[in-house]
């Protein structure tokens, strides 16, 4: 099969997954409703640990990732074919963008860069499957029904009964939903850059190299300094004062970069699967229209939070002008 064909083949299969859903299973508004929480659903509980649908789609997405590796790697050829020469490629073209970001330094940051790469790629892309949003389970009280749309199964109530006690709100909630609409998990992505920006850094400039770009009183020593010895100048208090101020600023800016990277992702990804289950709700063509789209917000998602931890990483182990030695 040539690989125009296949790409025909996956696109029929996916509308013929979407129009079986809208026919056997239409939707009504408050499936839509239900489906688009900006909390994730608790799906059940081990101990008093809470198993949400994107928890439970991360570890689907980490099980892929560990699947596709094992087997691009199972028989290593010096030729490389078939999925081992996929992966390479994908391997060789990170690689080379963490070293065109980051000069040497970027094979130090390439694992962290790729691995966050490969992760939300494969997270956002799961989350586009058809059928992930609608086949969810429920406990409703006696007499109640779930809404047209959402594909259910009714869970021993072992699994509820200590909300049941708490008079909880009855449960409805899709199996999988993509992580990047759960805020916590660009969050913790978020500070895992960042925190490991940190670190990258201090080990390049040193513990006070480092944080003398946050805390910078050279110059206002330097004219106390000279206070005392009656040959103050006033230049070196204005320098010293601008130096503190920039350090504020780089001190905010490593905070902000958290809310960036956070708020980025999560906003672009969680609006993209409204916008789809809106369109589902509303014509059954109009999601085909979207889904290249979103396929290329998952893509680029991915990219761009790959692409800005590299730059901040190189960023932070880069000496400032003056302290520079060659």
């Amino acid at each position: 099969m040539s690989s125009r064909n296949k790409v025909w083949f996956v696109a029929l299969v996916f509308i013929g997954i979407a129009i079986a859903q809208k026919q056997i299973f239409p939707f009504e508004a408050p499936a839509v409703s239900a489906s688009v929480a900006v909390k994730p659903e608790t799906l059940f509980k081990i101990g008093g640990f809470e198993i949400s649908n994107t928890l439970l789609t991360s570890w689907l997405a980490m099980i892929v990732l560990v699947l596709v590796a094992t087997l691009a790697t199972r028989k290593l050829k010096l030729v490389p074919s078939g999925l081992q020469n996929a992966f390479e490629m994908i391997i060789e073209a990170l690689l080379n963008l963490a070293e065109s970001v980051a000069g040497a330094r970027g094979r130090k940051f390439f694992p962290v860069a790729a691995t966050i790469f490969l992760f939300v790629l494969t997270s956002n892309l799961l989350g586009l499957i058809p059928g992930f949003g609608p086949i969810g389970l429920y406990a409703l009280e006696e007499g109640h029904q779930p809404p047209k749309g959402i594909v259910t199964f009714d869970i021993p109530q072992i699994f509820f009964a200590e909300e049941a006690e708490k008079g909880a709100t009855p449960l409805l909630a899709p199996f999988f939903r993509s992580p990047s609409t759960d805020i916590n998990f660009p969050l913790a992505l978020a500070l895992i850059s960042v925190t490991l920006t940190q670190i990258f850094g201090v080990q390049a400039l040193g513990f006070f190299g480092y944080v003398g770009k946050f805390i910078n009183v050279g110059k206002m020593g330097k004219f106390f300094g000279g206070l005392l010895r009656g040959k103050a100048k006033v230049g070196d208090f204005l320098y010293g004062l601008l130096d503190i101020f920039v350090g504020l600023i780089e001190l905010v800016s490593e905070i902000g970069k958290i809310l960036s990277f956070t708020f980025r992702l999560f906003g672009n990804v969680f609006a993209g699967e409204v916008v789809l289950l809106i369109m589902s709700f509303l014509f059954l063509a109009l999601p085909l229209i979207f889904y290249p789209l979103e396929l290329f917000v998952g893509v680029i998602q991915g990219f761009v939070f790959c692409v800005l931890t590299l730059a901040f990483m190189a960023i932070a182990t880069t000496p400032h002008a003056g302290e520079e030695q060659h």
